[in-house]
């Protein structure tokens, strides 16, 4: 048997972002400024034993206690609510979303909490969802916090119910709701294969973890997925991912919105930085992909399929458009000219995709004389840029 305590490490959890890197936007990773409602669902069943129970209570500390706002607070609505709920044959809220108004708070109280292990031996995680799902639903949905991204952490040592008990149903209708569920198996046998693959069904897609992956460490893991729960994109926004026809995939911190408004390249751009965004970028074969599918689905493209990107030449430099303020990063390694494209010419500075025959590619236009398509890109909403209940940054 094993049962490894959760680490309490943070190193190496967070990296900074730097446009000039070529890379695109990643969802912010500031922690201190995380603005979530949480609820975790904590097995304190029997089975889980002491430590377990001591290392869950110690993992949720350190998670919540990295220089992030506690609670609500008027000044600053970038702030992230904790509740604790804790299951075994029933449920119980020992913390509702309104206790804790300060990390001190929550140092004390998540180990008061979670201090008393049951003497049961059952443990029905629907108990526990839907006890988790009625406390959101009652403080945090049809509030001030609707928009707050949801999220519901389960720590559990098995997996247990079927019938009226499965919690499959239950997790998914949370899900279908928008609240994220991240797992955290808390292993007590060597072999946790069929164990992880249960809590999978639980879990969001990619947010299932083990207390005994990667040597034990989560917090890391935990955080990251917060993090990528709090990173979404205003409506009419579609959010740019790994794969376009998988919605699961891996997120950006980035945003981007077709218009089939027909305008020159350069009152795109000023259109664009009304929006507070900025002419869409193309660092790689990927991101030029998933544009192209993008407005493929877009009322308003049709084949032809043209479009303005943020592609333009300054001072005989190709280079990228960026939020105002922020300087243009230069054309590198990547490129997708249609032939015979680039022209060398001293007017014909803005670039449009420009579908010829199968393959749709860059060609270099005239900024004010030539009017089609364009697609704007913005930040994404998350922990460096909270977005109000209409998705304004």
């Amino acid at each position: 048997m094993k049962l490894a305590i959760l680490l309490t490490t943070v190193s190496g959890c967070l990296a900074i972002y730097d446009p000039s890197s070529y890379t695109d936007r990643p969802c912010g990773n500031d922690i201190t400024n995380l603005w979530l409602d949480v609820v975790a669902v904590i097995d304190n069943s029997f089975g889980m034993g002491s430590a377990g129970v001591l290392s869950v209570a110690s993992n949720l500390d350190t998670i919540f206690s990295q220089g992030m706002s506690i609670g609500i607070d008027s000044n600053n609505p970038k702030t992230t609510r904790l509740g604790l709920v804790t299951y075994n044959q029933e449920a119980k809220i020992n913390a509702d979303l309104n206790a804790f108004h300060s990390t001190d708070d929550l140092d004390t109280g998540i180990f008061n909490d979670l201090g008393n292990l049951s003497s049961s031996r059952d443990s029905y995680l629907i108990y526990g969802l839907q006890t988790a799902g009625d406390l959101l639903r009652n403080q945090s949905f049809g509030t001030s916090r609707d928009h707050y991204r949801k999220v519901v952490i389960v720590y559990t040592s098995m997996f247990k119910g079927s019938g009226q008990w499965d919690p499959i149903p239950t997790a998914q209708s949370l899900k279908d709701d928008g609240i994220f569920i991240i797992t955290v198996a808390i292993v007590q046998d060597d072999d946790d294969s069929q164990f992880m693959k249960d809590l999978a069904l639980i879990a969001s897609p990619g947010f299932n973890f083990s207390n005994v992956a990667n040597g034990g460490d989560v917090t890391c893991m935990v955080l990251g997925a917060l993090m990528q729960a709090n990173c979404y994109c205003p409506n009419d926004y579609e959010q740019y991912r790994e794969l376009f026809e998988d919605k699961s995939s891996a997120p950006y911190g980035s945003c981007l919105h077709p218009i089939n408004v027909s305008t020159s390249w350069k009152a795109s751009q000023l259109n664009c930085r009304n929006r507070k965004a900025y002419l869409a970028t193309e660092f790689t074969q990927n991101k030029h992909d998933f544009i192209v599918e993008s407005v493929s689905s877009t009322t308003g493209f049709h084949p032809p399929l043209s479009y303005h990107i943020g592609l333009n030449q300054v001072l005989g430099k190709w280079v990228w458009d960026q939020p105002q303020g922020l300087p243009q990063i230069p054309l590198q390694s990547y490129s997708d000219w249609n032939p015979m494209f680039p022209i060398q010419s001293s007017s014909m500075n803005g670039v449009e995709n420009f579908q010829n025959g199968q393959m749709t590619g860059w060609q270099n236009i005239d900024q004010l004389k030539v009017s089609t398509n364009y697609i704007c890109e913005s930040y994404a909403c998350d922990t460096d840029n909270y977005c109000d209940a209409n998705g304004n940054i």
